[in-house]
């Protein structure tokens, strides 16, 4: 009975474990995924990963590199950029290398299988880029991304004020009521899909 109770309570530390991993995971990816969809606009995601295809992949590439490894966190994250009209290519980009090309992805892989499977990685993860990038231009979906896009902004009830400075959407209490609301929308989703 000791032997069963002590196996049982290493089970649930480990548990426990692995629960607040992802758990921080998912937090940071809504948080940062609600702040944007509240305080950037449109105007500028699109300036910054909608105009030019090539900077916006690069860009997605990046900005995936730096986030969260959690697919449901970088998928809402993925949502966000796209709903504020970054470009489709750019949008798969941030997806992809989100949950390919981490850096705490690499410092795990590298820990435990070496340096040679992080190469694998993260070569792997740019060609995956790369060659998505290349069936999007040749299949050229414009009309399912325009459809997708008026999709996602008609779910947006009450879009904030495009005209406010992301300065001022910061400042204000109206601002982070709707951070809080966007949040709670994400965990919703992810409640419905479980």
């Amino acid at each position: 009975m000791d032997n069963f109770l002590k196996q049982w309570g290493e089970a649930a530390y480990t548990t426990t474990g692995f629960f607040w991993t992802a758990l921080w995971a998912f937090i940071l990816g809504y948080i940062i995924s609600s702040m944007i969809q509240v305080f950037v606009t449109e105007k500028k995601i699109q300036e910054t990963m909608g105009e030019n295809e090539g900077k916006g992949v690069l860009l997605g590439t990046f900005f995936g590199f730096i986030s969260s490894s959690c697919s449901l966190s970088a998928l809402a994250l993925t949502k966000s950029l796209f709903k504020k009209m970054a470009s489709f290519v750019s949008s798969i980009a941030f997806l992809l290398a989100s949950t390919n090309l981490v850096i705490e992805l690499g410092i795990i892989i590298s820990i435990f299988l070496g340096w040679q499977f992080i190469v694998g990685e993260y070569v792997g993860g740019i060609l995956l880029i790369l060659i998505s990038w290349l069936l999007i231009r040749l299949i050229n979906p414009k009309k399912l991304i325009e459809t997708a896009q008026k999709n996602l902004k008609d779910k947006d009830d009450d879009d904030m004020d495009g005209s406010k400075s992301w300065k001022k959407k910061i400042q204000s209490e109206e601002g982070w009521a709707k951070v809080s609301k966007q949040y709670g929308m994400e965990w919703k989703m992810v409640i419905k899909q479980n």
